[in-house]
């Protein structure tokens, strides 16, 4: 059986999956659950290999590769910390938006 990781939703990207559903609400309140359903879905299957999608960027706090998984048209940005066995995920945005250059 592969490693298992342990999924870790930070404060930052819960509070970007509140304003993906509360937007999404507005106007179909049906799939703004079936989006971030979906979403979390996608996270989750990070616990196993997280490390086959690409590395976007490096995390300047925890001095670790960013890597992003594309959840369309959403992308999800996390980190992991092997010692731990540990996925951190530290943003969702949309793919359209400008991808960060900065990453905490």
């Amino acid at each position: 059986m592969p490693d298992v990781y342990h999924v870790i939703i930070t404060e930052r990207a819960l509070a970007a999956l509140q304003e993906i559903f509360n937007y999404i609400q507005h106007d179909s309140p049906q799939n703004a659950a079936e989006v971030i359903e979906r979403l979390l879905d996608e996270i989750d299957d990070l616990e196993f290999m997280p490390s086959r999608f690409k590395v976007v960027g490096r995390s300047r706090k925890h001095r670790s590769p960013i890597h992003a998984r594309t959840v369309k048209p959403f992308l999800v940005y996390y980190r992991i910390d092997e010692p731990r066995r540990a996925v951190f995920i530290d943003d969702v945005r949309r793919g359209t938006r400008r991808p960060s250059r900065r990453f905490d």
